[in-house]
């Protein structure tokens, strides 16, 4: 055989083996191609942009006026609080008044030559009107005996051993207590019954432990 023709052959089969240089090549410029080629274009029209525009425009005036209003709203609200604080004891004033008319028209009766018991006539006065105006308001008083003690009523001051009466009783009370509409506001001070003989064991078992 003749060097061309072994050439040749040469040749031909390098040709009919794959050319695998290619196929790398090939799928590198379809991936680079751009990712949106194949997506389509939106369909928008200029009257419906100018839709979408004039909507934007009016949601945004309505959050403007929204916040408007909510901003006056804060500043009503903290006005009201402040002239609510301020003028908070008006209406205890207003239910007072009347005791106060009271207790100025008896001081102006008092005289140097005045009896005793006109004096004594005019306080009881004016502080049954100052008690009736505060109940007007909701104050009632902690003043009863011989009933339980409570804690959540009487604050107790001292025991006193009795076989008299029941066990943790109310004895006396010391200083009055007051309720406002039904909540305590101050405790009454009162003396309260024990038993002697628990009285005893108490003293006992203190000296035991001593």
């Amino acid at each position: 055989m003749s060097k061309d023709n072994k050439e040749r052959k040469k040749e031909e089969k390098e040709m009919n083996q794959p050319n695998e240089t290619l196929e790398p090549s090939n799928q590198i410029k379809e991936e680079e191609q751009p990712l949106n080629q194949n997506l389509e274009k939106p369909d928008i029209s200029v009257e419906e942009l100018q839709k979408i525009k004039e909507k934007l425009i009016s949601t945004e005036n309505q959050y403007l006026r929204l916040l408007a209003d909510y901003q006056n709203l804060q500043k009503r609200t903290t006005q009201e609080k402040e002239e609510l604080y301020k003028f908070a004891a008006q209406k205890t004033i207003e239910v007072l008044l009347p005791a106060l008319d009271t207790f100025d028209y008896a001081k102006s009766a008092v005289k140097p030559d005045s009896k005793t018991e006109k004096i004594v006539e005019d306080f009881n006065l004016v502080f049954e009107m100052l008690l009736k105006c505060l109940k007007d308001i909701g104050l009632d008083p902690i003043d009863e005996t011989g009933i339980p003690f409570d804690p959540f009523y009487h604050e107790p001051l001292h025991q006193v051993p009795t076989n008299e009466l029941p066990d943790h009783t109310v004895m006396q009370v010391l200083k009055k207590g007051y309720t406002l509409n039904k909540k305590v506001i101050r405790p009454a001070l009162v003396s309260v019954s024990i038993k002697e003989e628990e009285k005893e064991e108490k003293e006992e078992k203190k000296e035991n432990q001593e």
